[in-house]
């Protein structure tokens, strides 16, 4: 319930709203809402449906009321900080045995070091958000990575965008080899397998969808599932076609890539010549 409780209080905050408006808005008592968000009394699931709704999270209301029905442990990702549109992605992130993932014209989140994190934040950032969004959109990318850091943590398979390592979103040349050595670094790893993207002109495939990722989990009772990295949050895909379609995808953008064994050298050609 606290964790309702913290969430309910985040988004109302987020609204701009006070707990009178609040309740003058949702037909409620002030003091409810200050009940509610201080963890003094379980909300009915109808005034959480209200105040989702007002707080113009409504499309997310199973999510947290699967939280206040016990029906899944909360997790890192279900804190106030994260935003709902992300949660239930971050979840499956974080309990992913595999993940495959390819991102045109970016590093992979899970890849990037916090300059870039901040910097792409900050370049994707729609019409008034603020620089304080940028920086909380970036530190999120921190906490995710620590999934990698796990002692059974997931295998990591990411395909790298050519124009992505050439053309980063960092405008310091020191920023720029910071972000080549962290994935030279991670070239390293055992669990973890990097290729880049051979030009189009030679690879002769051209994948022309947003960026995805897949998830595949231990548990063989649990479907591979797709997320469609989209403008506004991800979305999560369970139908086996288009999981299909989309693991065909990657494998093409594989098997038309570089080697995994000649990326720290891509890497280091690139690293050479920025300047």
């Amino acid at each position: 319930m606290s964790v309702v409780a913290a969430r309910l209080s985040s988004l109302r905050a987020g609204a701009g709203l006070s707990m009178k408006s609040a309740a003058d808005a949702a037909g409620l008592n002030t003091s409810t809402i200050f009940r509610i968000e201080h963890g003094l009394v379980a909300p009915r699931e109808g005034t959480v449906r209200t105040l989702l709704a007002l707080y113009g999270e409504g499309e997310h209301v199973a999510r947290v009321l699967s939280l206040l029905r016990e029906e899944r442990m909360p997790g890192w990702y279900d804190a106030p900080g994260v935003p709902l549109a992300l949660s239930a992605f971050l979840e499956l992130e974080d309990r992913a045995q595999i993940i495959y993932t390819y991102c045109p014209h970016q590093i992979p989140p899970l890849l990037q070091t916090p300059a870039y994190a901040l910097s792409a934040a900050l370049a994707g950032l729609l019409p008034g958000a603020t620089y304080e969004r940028a920086a909380a959109m970036a530190s999120l990318i921190t906490v995710r990575q620590q999934v990698l850091d796990r002692q059974e943590g997931p295998r990591l398979w990411a395909v790298l965008d050519r124009t992505a390592l050439l053309d980063p979103p960092l405008s310091r040349a020191e920023d720029r080899l910071a972000q080549l050595d962290a994935l030279t670094a991670a070239t390293k790893q055992q669990h973890i397998a990097l290729q880049a993207a051979r030009p189009v002109a030679e690879s002769g495939y051209l994948y022309q969808g947003p960026p995805f990722t897949l998830l595949r989990f231990a548990d063989p009772a649990s479907p591979d599932t797709l997320v469609l990295h989209l403008l506004h949050a991800p979305v999560v895909i369970e139908d086996r076609r288009r999981v299909e379609e989309h693991q065909q995808a990657f494998a093409r953008l594989s098997l038309s890539a570089l080697p995994v064994d000649s990326t720290a050298d891509v890497l280091d050609e690139i690293r050479n010549s920025t300047t």
